[in-house]
Parts: structure tokens; sequence; C-alpha cells
């Protein structure tokens, strides 16, 4: 996945279901040590919980973390540095602060990859954000 914004609008569906977002982070993208943005959560959602599915470990030498949070709050509200030297799934991750939700505004995800040691050679996760948008009007 590259850098930028894929997607410029929230998702929301006018049905009564849970929403997602899905995107995959490599430890090699572009700025992952600062931050990817990602796709973007609309006004009024309330976030329910984040999965990580580890597909290749992270390899560096001490340190794998992932973290996703909100561009303009914080880059681990949704999800504050997850262990990802391991393949795996972690599922129902809650959110904290500005992400606790409703948001006020619609705000776009960014991912970071955290690491120290020996430089990482591998690693990608899948990273799922479930939400349930604003949609009782």
């Amino acid at each position: 996945m590259t850098t930028g914004t894929p997607g410029s609008t929230a998702r929301k569906n006018a049905l009564q279901l849970v929403h997602y977002l899905r995107f995959t982070v490599n430890y090699n993208d572009a700025n992952v040590s600062v931050g990817n943005t990602k796709q973007w959560l609309p006004a009024g959602a309330i976030l329910i919980g984040t999965d990580v599915q580890v597909v290749a470990a992270f390899n560096a030498g001490t340190t794998n973390t992932l973290s996703v949070g909100t561009v303009g709050d914080s880059a681990t509200n949704i999800l504050s540095a997850q262990a990802v030297g391991t393949t795996g799934l972690t599922q129902n991750v809650a959110p904290t602060g500005a992400a606790l939700g409703p948001l006020a505004a619609d705000k776009q995800v960014v991912a970071s990859f955290a690491q120290t040691g020996t430089a990482a050679s591998a690693g990608q996760a899948i990273v799922i954000v479930k939400y349930i948008p604003n949609n009782d009007l």
C-alpha cells in the first residue's frame, strides 16, 4: 500500500449494520515509521473494535509494534503499540480518547510501524477497524 488518500470521503451505508475499514500495513511502506494515511471514518461513528491479522511477522531486532489512530487527535487512539512480531489474529481492541466516539467530524485514519534494533526485513498486517455510523436519523 502506498502513502496517500485512498478515497477522500468516509464510508457510510444507510443500512443498520456494522461498517469497517480494511487496510494492509507492510514493514517497508513509504513513511510507515511516521504514519501512512488510510481511509476515513464518518462523523458520528462509534468505533466498536479493531482486529489485526499479522500475515507475515514483523522481524525487527528488538521491538515490532503497530499503531493506528486518527489524524489530528492521536496516532494511537484506535490501536496503541500492538505487538506484531508473530503471526496471528488479535481481535476487538478497544479505542481510546477521541476515538471513543461518537466522532465529532469525519476523521482520517493513520497507521504506523515502530521498530528498534536491527531493521525489519519482513512484516505484513491486515487491520480492520469496525464502527457503527450514525444512521439512526
